[in-house]
């Protein structure tokens, strides 16, 4: 089995992102190899060009498809933006007040 569709049942399974670092660590356990550095950075690289996974926030991977937009930025980003523009808004109507 490939290590993307590895990934990807890992984290169907998890429900919820998980640090890249942990990710790659299930990968490789579940497919029985050592924590090569050429290996880590090959299914890094894989998981990156599959378009099922999304970076969410610094280090977190999840899949694209918990996207409330289907879009390829992450929940943790799109919280923020939100809360951002609600601050913003709130700002606004002090101003006019």
């Amino acid at each position: 089995m490939r290590a993307t569709e590895v990934a990807y049942q890992i984290l169907k399974e998890r429900g919820h992102p998980l640090e890249v670092h942990d990710l790659l660590d299930e990968v490789l356990a579940a497919m029985g190899l050592d924590r090569e550095p050429r290996k880590v950075a090959q299914i890094y690289t894989e998981l990156n060009m599959d378009i099922r996974f999304v970076c969410r926030g610094a280090t977190e991977w999840g899949l694209k498809e918990w996207s409330s937009h289907g879009a390829a930025r992450g929940a943790v980003r799109d919280r923020v933006s939100h809360d951002a523009d609600e601050a913003e808004e709130t700002d606004d109507e002090e101003n006019w007040q």
